[in-house]
């Protein structure tokens, strides 16, 4: 697997709290490349740890060991504020309803979280950012989560919460 790492890191912070799980996004951008240039922006708040590309291509954008600004007002597993203990991980996706997750992006994601938990030994959930932000975010839409969380069976659960549907 290769990563391609930004020259400078996006936007993050310092991180307080041991990581123990994956939040998956949408960029709803054009390509990983014009959605580092939205997220260098001034006014713009907001960082991920990796994006995929369509073609599976992945760019690191924020250390693991620094906590990126991807889930925002959020609540999961351990409570609120899921930047301090996830990886935000994007897929360059429109979000529209209409474009799906491409194959490419699916499994460089399933790659790249193989080898976050072999350097995080507390990572045990993976969501999305609607599952941890309802009412307020909706990414990744036109994707089956509960499909990607099932090829981890007996080694992340996938986390929702209770009155969420999987998928929808």
């Amino acid at each position: 697997m290769k990563i391609s790492s930004l020259s400078s890191w996006l936007k993050s912070s310092r991180r307080t709290r041991a990581i123990s799980g994956v939040i998956l996004h949408s960029t709803a951008g054009a390509s990983a490349a014009s959605s580092v240039a939205w997220l260098r922006r001034g006014d713009v708040m907001a960082s991920y740890h990796y994006i995929i590309e369509r073609d599976g291509a992945i760019t690191k954008c924020v250390p693991t060991a620094r906590q990126a600004w991807h889930a925002g007002k959020s609540f999961g597993w351990e409570g609120e504020n899921c930047n301090g203990y996830t990886v935000g991980v994007a897929f360059a996706h429109r979000n529209d309803g209409v474009e799906r997750v491409t194959a490419a992006q699916e499994t460089a994601a399933e790659v790249l979280i193989r080898e976050l938990m072999r350097f995080e030994p507390n990572l045990r959930y993976i969501s999305t950012h609607r599952l941890v932000s309802p009412k307020r975010k909706n990414d990744p839409r036109m994707w089956n989560f509960k499909a990607f969380a099932d090829r981890f069976q007996n080694e992340l659960m996938p986390w929702k919460p209770a009155s969420a549907r999987w998928n929808g």
